[in-house]
């Protein structure tokens, strides 16, 4: 009895269920139809429809099945009555189940219409306070219209431009078509001129941007684009390079894509299309599921990300203040007016040909040069002339009995060579390894020259890289700012996370300013050394050093560091050639081959007389007065001497005694000698210990460009891992900014291994007395054939 009494009830919930699931199923397999009706089509906002098509089919996937039919997806043309007649037949046909409209005019003339017939979700706000959009709890409020504001503070946007570029007279550039379409649009300037006291032009751009460049008055000193969706590429261009030439400040309200093309700056990001086609899909989505259009969020803020061209800022003179630089995303960052490229190569040639030091140098080996023929003039002939007129009194001329006229006039010329001096010999023998000491110093010289050129070049490009790292880490911590910004709004933290980050962002920044600081230092220092201009700014060719590695003539020198027993081996050749090659033990060699040439000839000096010849002639041109005849005795005639007399002969000197001073010359010079000996043993450790220094570095840093380079690669997939744990609640914004500041340290350890890598490969050509990879192909060639066979050994 039971039994059949329970059957209709089982009979009846049967029949329930499959009309449950037969009614969902239905439903679920309805193909919903959106219409889609745009101003028109744009060359600057290509493919604008079919990315929110895309979007939609992307959120929707899975869930929902959407089409787009195609006699429903309509352009205006910019033409508002065929806008107007575009949405009636969308609204109208029963192909469409929900509109969507794409572009200001369109947007706005569905938004002004008391009754929709079915769903539409409109985008492309320009102003929802001029446009006095219906707002009601951040919705609509109205049946069937839900529209997207993606954009909604043109104050800030004001403010902003303000900040960076002062302005009185600004004049507001907006789409022609749009401005006689939507009539709200005549009160913005009015608004803002009211809100900021500010004198604002409404000029109307059409698709030629000629005539609007020529109604700039010339006391507008600002201006504000809108998204002038009319213009083609090549009349924005135009657009962009006439406000440039009349030297006036820009901000685009489509965002940093304008901004790339030469306008001043935004703060609008750079994803304005993608984030209103995911905001379009997004309510799509709601209201497939069941929501009403008119209780759909419409406020979609895209955030504010400062953007500023810094050619164009150069360009137009303006010149925004520290903060906004360390703010900003800077485009053009690197000034392209700087011409001058730099390589560590032409550092060096240029460090070689123009460092002052070195001139100094270069200037004293020359003057070496005469010292050296000054002192081989002593052994060579020395020849003189001369000339001489005389008047003496008559009487004594009488009595010479013509040997002495009264009035004579002679000529003469003398010569003299030494046949053997030591003492000569000697000076000159020093001067020569005075010479060679002093071409040993010009090459230590050069030497310090290369090894500072080289690294304050490789300097540069650590604190580029550094000013890079930081500046990377200031757009993360804006990005973590926005994540908290979102965790607030949902409620899944406090203002105090985004106090915090703000914190973070300041100190970044500072941290930005210090980087850019220290580049300009470099930069000066290395000017410096190349004497130029300490001011001259100078783009160096970093691409090379990529791979530290590549500037070793021989990756397979890399071998030789890989394990303590080679790197020992490797030391070993190294002290080798740096005792072999160092120019400062030839200088103190020199000297003391000098000093030995002095002893020797102290020793001489005792016994060993110098040898020379001599001779003359003297020519008496002219003689008068008394005495100028010989006398004559009655019969005996006194002839006198001729007109040319002459004398020759050997000269041999030795002084016997100086009061003890070639015993105190003797006593000098042995110590002397003994004190350049004693000089040269403290040089030959200094150079080893100097190589060992050297060597240990590379000890140090070799090896740890490899881990520092995998401590980062580790800590940027923790700082990954922790971002996305911050983002769902799962990570505080401790562990958040921890795993950044690891990050951030292990990429500066990673940049500073490579390049202190560099710089201890520098030192170590510099200890050994050889920079053998600015050499020659042949001389690097040669040391590695040294190398290669020491290593062997």
């Amino acid at each position: 009895m039971k039994l059949c009494r329970s059957i209709p009830c089982f009979s009846f919930g049967l029949i329930f269920f499959f009309s449950v699931f037969f009614l969902n199923a239905e439903a679920f397999a309805k193909t919903i139809r959106i219409g889609i009706v745009s101003d028109g089509v744009s060359e600057r906002f290509p493919g604008a429809v079919q990315l929110v098509q895309d979007e939609i089919l992307a959120v929707t996937r899975g869930e929902h099945t959407v089409a787009f039919p195609e006699s429903q997806q309509l352009s205006g043309n910019y033409d508002i009555n065929k806008i107007n007649q575009a949405l009636d037949k969308v609204l109208a046909s029963k192909q469409v189940d929900l509109v969507i409209t794409l572009g200001e005019v369109t947007t706005n003339e569905v938004c002004q219409r008391k009754k929709l017939e079915k769903p539409v979700i409109a985008a492309n706000i320009i102003d929802a306070k001029t446009q006095k959009l219906p707002s009601q709890k951040g919705t609509s409020g109205i049946v069937n219209l839900n529209y997207i504001n993606t954009f909604s503070d043109v104050d800030r946007a004001f403010q902003v431009f303000l900040d960076i570029a002062p302005f009185s007279r600004v004049a507001l550039m907006m789409d022609g078509f749009q401005v006689r379409s939507i009539p709200q649009l005549q009160g913005l300037g009015r608004r803002l001129a009211n809100e900021f006291s500010l004198d604002i032009t409404v000029i109307q751009v059409e698709i030629q941007v000629e005539p609007a460049l020529e109604e700039l008055s010339e006391d507008v000193d600002a201006v504000f684009i809108s998204r002038l969706p009319r213009l083609s590429g090549t009349q924005f261009q135009k657009l962009v390079d006439g406000l440039i030439k009349r030297k006036l400040p820009s901000f685009s309200f489509r965002g940093r894509r304008d901004v790339e093309l030469g306008l001043l700056t935004s703060i609008i990001p750079e994803d304005t299309m993608q984030h209103t086609a995911r905001s379009i899909a997004i309510n799509v989505q709601e209201i497939l599921d069941g929501k009403r259009a008119k209780e759909l969020q419409t406020t979609f803020p895209l955030g504010q990300k400062l953007s500023i061209n810094m050619a164009t800022a150069r360009a137009i003179g303006v010149y925004p203040g520290w903060g906004m630089l360390t703010e900003a995303d800077l485009i053009n960052e690197e000034d392209d007016r700087i011409i001058r490229t730099l390589s560590i190569q032409q550092a060096v040639a240029e460090a070689m040909s123009a460092n002052p030091d070195l001139a100094v140098a270069n200037r004293n080996v020359q003057a070496g040069i005469q010292r050296v023929q000054q002192a081989k003039s002593a052994l060579l002939p020395q020849v003189g002339i001369g000339s001489r007129a005389r008047v003496i009194d008559d009487d004594q001329a009488g009595a010479s009995l013509g040997a002495l006229p009264e009035r004579q006039w002679t000529g003469s010329v003398q010569a003299n060579q030494l046949i053997y001096s030591d003492k000569v010999w000697a000076n000159y023998e020093v001067e020569q390894y005075g010479q060679t000491a002093r071409e040993l110093g010009r090459d230590a010289v050069e030497l310090d020259i290369i090894e500072a050129a080289s690294v304050s070049y490789l300097d540069v490009l650590r604190a580029k890289s550094i000013e890079r790292i930081q500046k990377d880490n200031l757009k993360l911590t804006r990005k973590n700012l926005e994540r908290a910004q979102i965790r607030v709004s949902i409620g899944a933290a406090g203002p105090e996370e985004v106090y915090r980050w703000e914190s973070q962002i300041a100190e970044s920044r500072r941290q930005v300013l210090n980087a850019e600081s220290v580049s300009l230092d470099t930069i000066s220092t290395v000017n410096r050394i190349l004497n130029r201009p300490l001011r001259e700014m100078f783009n160096a060719e970093e691409k090379e050093y990529k791979d530290p590695f590549s500037i070793l003539p021989d990756r397979h020198m890399l071998t030789y560091m890989d394990n303590p027993h080679e790197l020992k081996i490797l030391r070993d050749f190294l002290i080798q050639e740096g005792l072999d090659l160092s120019p400062e033990l030839q200088q103190i060699d020199a000297a003391i081959a000098a000093q030995e040439r002095s002893i020797l000839l102290s020793k001489r000096e005792f016994w060993l007389p110098t040898f020379s010849l001599f001779g003359g002639v003297t020519e008496t041109f002219g003689k008068s007065g008394a005495g100028s005849d010989p006398p004559s005795f009655g019969s005996l005639n006194i002839s006198g001497k001729d007109d040319t007399d002459w004398n020759a002969g050997v000269l041999l000197s030795l002084p016997l005694y100086s009061g003890g001073g070639k015993t105190a010359t003797l006593k000098r010079s042995r110590e002397e000698l003994a004190g350049l000996k004693n000089q040269r043993r403290a040089t030959s450790n200094s150079i080893e210990k100097r190589v060992l220094n050297a060597v240990y570095l590379i000890r140090v840093s070799y090896p740890s460009i490899r881990l520092t380079m995998d401590a980062a690669d580790s800590a940027n997939r923790n700082l990954t891992l922790v971002s996305d744990s911050y983002v769902r609640g799962i990570k505080s914004i401790i562990d958040l900014i921890d795993a950044q500041n690891q990050a951030l340290v292990a990429d500066q350890q990673a940049s500073n291994a490579s390049y202190n890598f560099l710089i201890d490969i520098m030192k170590i050509q510099r200890s050994m007395g050889q920079f053998f990879l600015f050499g020659p192909e042949k001389e690097r060639q040669t040391f590695m054939e040294r190398l290669n066979q020491f290593m062997k050994k």
